[in-house]
């Protein structure tokens, strides 16, 4: 009997711990990974794995010595708009692309607008052909944001600069706390 209330109350346990987590989940590729915050998340670490996973995702690798162009990401309902907490995602998404050896250009982009390519939608500068010219680019980072109710949800893609070809994504769904809710709501 002791054995099946032990593997009863693993059980238990388990089956909660699986339904407790408010971790932000990292979606790119096939796999998932969370995120090891606990509480509050720390926007620092999750931007160096949200750039880690658009490292890991790539469906062809990039080379180190042609630049890269981090843009700021910005909120899906209002796509010329960004807000404390965009600028910060793109600042440490360019900080860890750099920490890994990558050659990185920041861009602060306040008039950002759609392109449509092969009915698609990519957040791009209003120059970014000739941004990316001028700069010898292979590729840009873009991102977006949206609040909900106790989430906020973020998409990221590294895109290819000569043609818009998405050659990673990632995906995450972070905790919403007054923190993260304060830097959304800033301009």
């Amino acid at each position: 009997m002791g054995k099946g209330l032990l593997f009863w109350g693993v059980m238990i346990v388990l089956g909660f711990s699986a339904c407790a987590s408010s971790k932000p989940v990292f979606k790119g590729g096939a796999s998932e990974t969370e995120a090891a915050v606990s509480g509050e998340p720390n926007l620092v670490n999750v931007s160096y794995n949200l750039a880690d996973s658009l490292i890991s995702n790539l469906r062809k690798p990039l080379a180190r010595n042609k630049t890269i162009l981090v843009a700021s990401f910005v909120d899906v309902r209002y796509m010329q708009r960004s807000s404390n907490f965009g600028r910060m995602m793109s600042e440490y998404v360019c900080s860890r692309l750099g920490q890994k050896g990558y050659k990185v250009i920041e861009l602060k982009l306040r008039n950002a607008i759609y392109v449509k390519e092969k009915g698609g939608e990519f957040l791009l500068s209003r120059s970014v052909r000739e941004i990316s010219h001028a700069h010898d680019a292979q590729a840009v980072v873009v991102g977006t944001y949206a609040q909900a109710m106790t989430n906020v949800y973020i998409s990221a893609r590294v895109v290819q600069a000569n043609g818009g070809e998405i050659l990673s994504s990632c995906d995450i769904k972070l905790p919403l706390d007054i923190g993260l809710r304060s830097m959304l709501h800033s301009s």
